[in-house]
């Protein structure tokens, strides 16, 4: 474990479904996108001189607006880009008379809702295929998904201009699937853009990297952060804002998460639990385990693994620091005096102790009783 990993190990497959309760609306239905300015700016200056690339990796954290920011763009080739097409070719040397300054789309018209609805005959969006046994997306893209991109580029344009590809979690494909779209882009179709959403861009192979522009998009800051919170009418007192702010490292997507399965709740519990540390009240960590077991509680046991590991990364990380205190936000943990006292070689190592034990829970489905259980003997360890 690097000491400056950041927190992506954060559930990888958590942050890339709407929250019903808090009205998150999906990326392909949103008709803003906060935070991306440039990167805004950089794609209307390629629309304007002709020069979209044929494929792109928008890299960067999970859950801050790059699927969003795709849709976006397809959008606003779907409704403009027709003006810089040509005939045969990949780019065309016409301008539009009247060059759009912004990438909107008003939500009214007919190319927005075609998009919105998923019935926009010139977009195809790839993702991660569902597991029903598990309730949720599965860990890898496979290649069967990948090849539905070879059969949707057999097909012109249904209106005459851009087609555009977007492929979510491109990099959980396996190497089959990375040859697949390797294969595509070796020969790229005229008027095609491909944008493959890369969490963790480094995953994909270096020849997939040669033959598309990354950009890349930084982590959301406070202020947009708060603003998108105030869009979906989520309010917080001063102190639980500091802590879903620390917790979501400038994912909008991983805070909401956090916000609807209880993330606060869940804390209070561990800091509660903690504060015996490293005498544990045996009683409380049986009913922990025992709360946390039931199959119905799948979301708030992932929570509380979570947070558990969160929580001694943020240890580490202001031991690494120099730090003689903690973040506001872990004020409440009682940590403090461990901090002071563990050496930075021993937080590494309950770092990595917690990480293997709830990786070898998850590999092996193991009893979550146990899980809840071991973890806090990794503790006193």
């Amino acid at each position: 474990m690097s000491l400056f990993d950041d927190d992506d190990d954060f559930v990888e497959d958590a942050v890339d479904a709407a929250v019903p309760s808090l009205g998150l609306v999906a990326p392909r239905q949103m008709d803003f996108c906060l935070g991306h300015s440039v990167q805004e700016k950089l794609f209307l200056d390629l629309h304007a001189r002709g020069a979209m690339p044929h494929a792109m990796i928008f890299s960067g954290t999970q859950g801050i607006g790059k699927a969003t920011m795709a849709f976006r763009l397809a959008r606003f080739l779907f409704k403009y880009g027709k003006d810089n097409v040509a005939d045969g070719g990949l780019f065309g040397d016409a301008a539009p008379a009247i060059l759009p300054e912004v990438l909107d789309v008003a939500a009214d018209d007919p190319v927005f809702r075609r998009v919105a609805s998923g019935g926009h005959a010139d977009l195809l969006y790839v993702e991660r295929a569902y597991d029903e046994k598990k309730g949720r997306s599965k860990a890898a893209l496979d290649v069967e998904s990948v090849r539905k991109i070879e059969q949707f580029l057999r097909k012109t344009a249904s209106e005459g201009g851009w087609r555009v590809v977007i492929v979510d979690d491109a990099d959980t494909m396996n190497r089959s699937a990375q040859n697949a779209i390797l294969k595509i882009l070796e020969e790229p179709p005229a008027n095609v853009l491909m944008i493959l959403i890369a969490h963790r861009a480094g995953r994909l192979i270096p020849t997939i990297h040669s033959r598309c522009r990354n950009v890349d998009f930084q982590s959301l800051d406070a202020p947009v952060m708060e603003e998108l919170f105030a869009r979906q009418g989520v309010l917080f007192r001063p102190e639980e804002l500091d802590t879903v702010l620390t917790f979501a490292g400038g994912s909008i997507g991983r805070a909401l998460q956090f916000v609807e399965e209880g993330g606060l709740d869940t804390l209070s519990l561990i800091f509660s639990t903690l504060a015996y540390m490293p005498e544990w009240d045996r009683v409380k960590v049986f009913e922990l385990g025992e709360m946390l077991s039931p199959p119905s509680q799948d979301k708030a046991y992932r929570m509380f693994a979570d947070l558990l590991q969160w929580v001694f990364r943020q240890v580490l990380f202001a031991k690494a620091r120099g730090a003689q205190n903690l973040p506001p936000c872990l004020a409440r943990s009682g940590l403090e005096g461990f901090l002071r006292k563990s050496s930075l070689e021993k937080l590494v190592g309950i770092c990595d102790s917690l990480k293997n034990h709830f990786e070898s829970v998850e590999f092996s489905n193991l009893d979550r009783r146990d899980a809840v259980r071991g973890a806090f003997v990794v503790l006193s360890q």
